[in-house]
């Protein structure tokens, strides 16, 4: 099958899906942290355990993780590019010591062990404090390069974390789990408190040059808390951070993401006021396009790890294909995976995943059959 040429440029093809409008084919989400293994020679260092770049090096090293970004984008055609150089971006300003391992995602420690001690806690400062004023170098740069030199409209993301889970993460996933019922007053404070935090961060990534702001809250998950309680301690600040968006920025500004099962709380999501919303593999992306489909653009959702980490090609096109011909009829679908990429994802399962947005994502895409048109 050959490919045909784009219509649209990135920032067109987004804002028309966001719109709930078919563009020329779906938009593509970007591998994320996957995108490591083209830093440096990483590509032929797949499958070893030593690499020319470090995950460290690669975060640590604004010039490295643009020039992967850009190969990334040169090789796949996706929509987006992604400035994140920590899942913990704001919790290590915050108090928590971070771990960096020589080829995985850092972690960290709770900063705190009382929701009411958020009160000790410092608003951190962009420009000095962890990783964030790296972060906005790199965004800086992506905009100077893709932006300015390229004239290249493709939508430069930032990260924070969604209130809620960036709570978690400050005070730790268990600790606040049994303090939503022990101390729940203290407990929404905390989260108000790194609502505003990540606020003011997010400006600063806009004022750096990010077109758009990723914020995962998977701790906000069916999988952890009920629908009573997301609606209770979660909603309420996601909904905020997502207004604060959408005033500093615009419409098109926002992914909000839960992993895990959301079908509980899907109306929820939905009205939170974010551009799109993505959901993991878990979730039925049929029934989520009939219940929300309407209402917001929805993005995913081939399952990272069974499909895209340990399928084969042909496994991952035979999903892909599916959740296209899901979520994809009629528009306001974003094509992604349920969630972030494991690093070791083989190459020639990358190259297929993107291959099907390319390919089987362009419109008229029809429900339920074979995506035969593009054939012909």
């Amino acid at each position: 099958m050959s490919e045909r040429e784009n219509k649209m440029t990135h920032a067109e093809r987004i804002k028309k899906a966001i719109d709930l409008k078919e563009p020329d084919r779906v938009p593509m989400f970007d591998s994320m942290n996957w995108s490591v293994n083209l830093a440096g020679n990483n590509v032929n260092c797949m499958g070893k355990k030593e690499k020319d770049v470090s995950f460290p090096k690669w975060i640590h090293n604004p010039d490295i993780f643009v020039e992967s970004q850009i190969k990334a984008l040169d090789r796949f055609d996706h929509d987006f590019v992604h400035s994140r150089m920590s899942s913990h971006i704001l919790a290590g300003p915050l108090g928590c010591k971070e771990q960096e391992p020589y080829w995985g995602v850092p972690n960290v420690e709770p900063a705190i062990k009382e929701p009411e001690e958020w009160k000790n806690l410092s608003f951190p400062d962009s420009d000095k404090d962890g990783k964030l004023p790296t972060q906005l170098t790199a965004i800086r740069m992506m905009e100077k390069e893709l932006h300015i030199k390229r004239g290249d409209d493709v939508f430069i993301t930032g990260f924070v974390r969604g209130p809620f889970t960036l709570a978690g993460v400050v005070l730790g996933v268990e600790k606040m789990m049994l303090s939503l019922i022990l101390k729940p007053d203290e407990t929404k404070e905390l989260i108000n408190f790194c609502t505003d935090v990540s606020i003011e961060y997010i400006k600063a990534q806009f004022d750096a040059g990010a077109d758009h702001i990723y914020t995962p809250d998977p701790t906000a998950s069916g999988d952890l808390i009920s629908p009573r309680f997301y609606r209770e301690f979660a909603f309420p600040h996601a909904k905020k951070q997502a207004e604060a968006i959408r005033k500093y920025k615009d419409k098109y500004a926002h992914h909000y993401h839960i992993c895990g099962n959301t079908m509980d709380r899907l109306e929820d999501i939905a009205s939170i006021g974010s551009s799109y919303v993505s959901l993991d593999y878990l979730d039925n992306m049929k029934e989520v396009k009939k219940r929300i489909g309407k209402k917001v653009c929805i993005c995913g959702n081939v399952d990272p790890a069974g499909t895209l980490f340990l399928g084969t090609p042909k496994k991952v096109e035979s999903e892909a294909k599916q959740c296209i011909r899901d979520a994809a009829p009629g528009g306001g679908y974003i094509y992604w995976t349920g969630c972030d990429w494991a690093l070791g994802c083989p190459l020639e399962n990358a190259d297929k995943f993107f291959e099907v947005g390319r390919t089987y994502g362009k419109y008229p895409i029809k429900p339920e059959t074979e995506v035969l048109v593009h054939e012909q």
